[in-house]
């Protein structure tokens, strides 16, 4: 009844369950074959964009973060997870400690995100 009376309110959630829905397709996407470094590059770069503060240059992601939850997200073994982890720290990529990760270069990830296969 609401939705009826007022369009306005109509299109705001027809926008937000839109919104929604392509998120939730880009995900089955990431999910659906795309290797592992990319679909671990998205998911940081969208936890940034939720919720990263900025940090030294970098974006902070200051979120109880595992390695475990990070392998949940990307559909993962936490290995795989940690070994991608450990080599983008070391190539200054990314900093991490326990349960927080900072994305010392945001655009390198970006790029490892949007590669061709």
């Amino acid at each position: 009844a609401v939705m009826n009376e007022f369009p306005a309110v109509a299109l705001a959630t027809l926008a937000a369950v839109s919104q929604r829905l392509s998120v939730a397709q880009q995900s089955v996407h990431l999910l659906s074959g795309t290797p592992l470094d990319q679909r671990l590059a998205a998911t940081l770069l969208l936890l940034a964009e939720k919720i990263g503060e900025p940090w030294e240059g970098g974006t902070l992601l200051q979120a109880p973060l595992s390695r475990e939850d990070l392998a949940a997200m990307t559909g993962a073994a936490t290995e795989s997870v940690s070994r991608i982890l450990s080599t983008w720290r070391r190539d200054g990529l990314i900093e991490s400690g326990r349960r927080w990760v900072a994305l010392r270069d945001p655009s390198a990830l970006q790029q490892i995100r949007d590669r061709e296969v």
